[in-house]
């Protein structure tokens, strides 16, 4: 009898979501991206990424989403963040539905910014199914990468979730 084959690991967007989801990460997510200026697409690319990558991989995906991130989703994170507490004299009603739609907009901009992502690792070759080693490892040289500081606690305690 043969071994059942081991499943592909999910695209990046299926695991983003299913991720995110999971308590505590979404909490990390935006401690990173808050308090220390990481790109959360970035950091959920390290931890789907199942290799260690090379300065080089981290680099080309900073370089293939830098300007979609700093274009497109960053002006639509201010925009939504902005509409928050409302905006008088606009009626809250209003504000609130507005923020809604550009909300669905900046998910809609970070799901496009994830399939070039996926497209880039595939184009790599085999992705493998996500490890807390090697999203470590890809965590600790993206921040070191982006000048990120003291973020170390943080992204071991992201690293941690995938158990």
């Amino acid at each position: 009898m043969s071994a059942a084959p081991l499943s592909p690991p999910p695209d990046f967007w299926s695991f983003s979501l299913d991720f995110y989801a999971r308590p505590g990460v979404a909490e990390a997510c935006l401690e990173l991206q808050d308090r220390h200026g990481l790109d959360v697409n970035l950091v959920l690319y390290c931890c789907w990424r199942g290799d260690i990558l090379s300065e080089a991989q981290i680099r080309a995906a900073i370089a293939l989403t830098a300007p979609w991130r700093a274009e497109i989703v960053q002006p639509l994170r201010t925009l939504r963040r902005r509409l928050k507490p409302g905006f008088p004299p606009v009626p809250e009603a209003g504000t609130l539905a507005l923020r809604k739609r550009i909300a669905d907009a900046e998910l809609e901009a970070e799901r496009l910014q994830q399939l070039a992502l996926d497209a880039l690792a595939r184009n790599e070759g085999p992705v493998l199914s996500p490890s807390r080693q090697a999203a470590t490892a890809n965590l600790m040289l993206l921040a070191a990468l982006c000048q990120a500081g003291d973020s170390t606690g943080a992204l071991e305690q992201l690293a941690g979730y995938l158990d």
